[in-house]
């Protein structure tokens, strides 16, 4: 195993990522990271794709690209001139020349065949595409006119207004001789807490109380990119995939009673929970890997 792999799977196994889940992640086989990992680039289906698939799995596992390759360059096979056929560079003689010109002769029937097809089927998406934009603008006026109506005649404000003040003198005159009852206290709901019960190293635990939702909203920061991982104890995966350059996820975790977080690269992330902005327990900046646990107790109702 190379440095440059080792230095790969201990990101990957800091983050709690099988091969399995990093090929869901990434699209590369599996046996390709394997590969990566090994130094045993010649699996690989071409000399070009080294630096694609290193750069991928660097990416999924919260790793800069740029910096491992100019710290590992010396292991990274180049690409010039690879994959190129030694055939290109050879002059052909007259005899291929007339063969390939037979063969292409012999293919224009299909290609004529092929062109008519595709034609057709342009020809009838013109027409639905035209069929669809011709019916939405009706829709949209129709809408627009009933909208229209509804609001054209506006309350007579005014008039009530002016009989407002009589039936407050009324209801004043009939109660000034009444006693004066006691208002009940309003007992007061308690806000959502999300209290630290917890810190150490590099991992800190939360408490979600007074709250009837546990709910998350994940948004990436635009032209950012964060990995994210969010599961409970017992395994089941609520997210598991990168978010990036302002997408939003949002997920809803009332049933659960403890869940982790694992996020790469937090200072690309925001979350919120129940719609108030949630503070990473430890300095972005400083601390690019953030993992913490929330256990979530439901406010009960009387």
């Amino acid at each position: 195993m190379t440095e440059l792999g080792t230095r790969l799977k201990e990101a990957r196994e800091q983050k709690d990522l099988s091969l399995d889940d990093l090929q869901q992640i990434t699209k590369i086989q599996k046996r390709y990271l394997v590969g990566i990992e090994e130094g045993n680039y010649s699996v690989m289906p071409g000399k070009f794709y080294v630096r694609a698939f290193i750069k991928q799995y660097a990416e999924a596992v919260g790793l800069n690209p740029e910096e491992l390759f100019e710290e590992f360059k010396s292991e990274i096979p180049g690409t010039y001139n690879d994959d190129i056929p030694e055939q290109i560079s050879r002059v052909q003689s007259r005899k291929q020349i007339s063969s390939t010109s037979s063969k292409v002769i012999d293919k224009v029937p299909i290609i004529i065949l092929a062109l008519f097809l595709l034609g057709g089927a342009m020809t009838i998406y013109w027409f639905v595409s035209k069929k669809d934009v011709a019916e939405e603008p009706e829709t949209k006026l129709e809408s627009q006119e009933t909208e229209y109506d509804e609001s054209k005649d506006p309350p007579p404000v005014q008039d009530e207004q002016k009989e407002k003040p009589n039936e407050e003198e009324q209801v004043a005159g009939e109660t000034d001789n009444a006693p004066a009852e006691e208002e009940e206290p309003v007992e007061e709901t308690p806000a959502q807490e999300l209290v630290e019960i917890e810190k150490e190293t590099s991992t800190a635990t939360y408490e979600l109380k007074n709250t009837d939702s546990f709910k998350v909203k994940l948004t990436a920061n635009a032209g950012g990119k964060a990995w994210v991982a969010v599961r409970n104890r017992q395994g089941e995966k609520f997210v598991w995939k990168n978010i990036a350059d302002g997408q939003i996820e949002e997920v809803d975790l009332s049933n659960q009673s403890e869940v982790i977080f694992n996020i790469g690269k937090s200072s690309d992330l925001a979350i919120e929970i129940n719609g108030e902005p949630f503070q990473y327990p430890f300095n972005t900046g400083e601390v690019v890997q953030q993992i913490f646990t929330i256990k979530y107790t439901p406010g009960t109702e009387e």
